[in-house]
Order: structure tokens, then C-alpha cells, then sequence
């Protein structure tokens, strides 16, 4: 049991940031860098809760855990959530691109053209 919340911290560490991200749906590039930003600090939140679980649950008493592993969690936990909100971004951003391009480009037949 100790196992399967340890991988639902993960998947929640890996999917938060996408959800978070996609929900605020930023109109502006201003909002875009908060929303990615918000997206970004509950993946890594989420990232040092797992590693941190993982570590009490795998020693057998609090003193025998090791800070190593939270450690580097705690200094590098932001890359995964931040490239996960860039690719969302990045996909997001074309979709929309090519939308907004397929309406703009069916212009109107002009009036009084033969």
C-alpha cells in the first residue's frame, strides 16, 4: 500500500502542473509566466512530497533517513514540471495559432466583385 501512494504522489507530481497550467488558460503573456509559474511550484511541491514519502516509508526509523535524495529533489524538482509546462505551452500555443489561422484566412467574397 505504501507503493501505491508513493506512485500517486508521482503521477500527481507529473499531471498537476499540465492541469494546473491548462486550467488557468492564460490570454496574455504576462498571465502565461504566472500561470507557468503556479504550474511549475505545485509539480515541484509535489516532486519533494514523493521524494519524501518515498524516503520515510522505505526506512525502517526517522533516523536512518538520508537527505540526499531530498536534496536534489529540493534543487532540481522544478525541470520536470517546468518542461512539461513548456511542452503544454508549446502545443497549446500552436493549436490555437493554427485556429486562429484557419479563421483569418477564409476571408469574406468582396461586394460588388464580378
Amino acid at each position: 500500500m505504501e507503493n501505491f501512494a508513493t506512485i500517486m504522489l508521482l503521477l500527481t507530481a507529473l499531471a498537476l502542473p499540465v492541469v494546473l497550467f491548462l486550467l488557468f488558460r492564460p490570454r496574455s503573456r504576462l498571465s502565461a509566466l504566472g500561470a507557468a509559474a503556479v504550474a511549475v511550484a505545485a509539480g515541484w511541491s509535489f516532486n519533494v512530497a514523493c521524494i519524501f514519502a518515498t524516503e520515510a516509508i522505505a526506512a525502517k526509523e526517522p533516523s536512518q533517513v538520508d537527505g540526499s535524495s531530498l536534496s536534489i529533489a529540493v534543487a532540481y524538482g522544478w525541470a520536470c514540471p517546468l518542461a512539461l509546462v513548456l511542452v503544454t505551452w508549446l502545443v497549446w500555443h500552436f493549436v490555437t495559432r493554427r485556429k486562429r489561422d484557419d479563421h483569418s484566412s477564409k476571408q469574406p467574397p468582396l461586394r460588388g466583385a464580378a
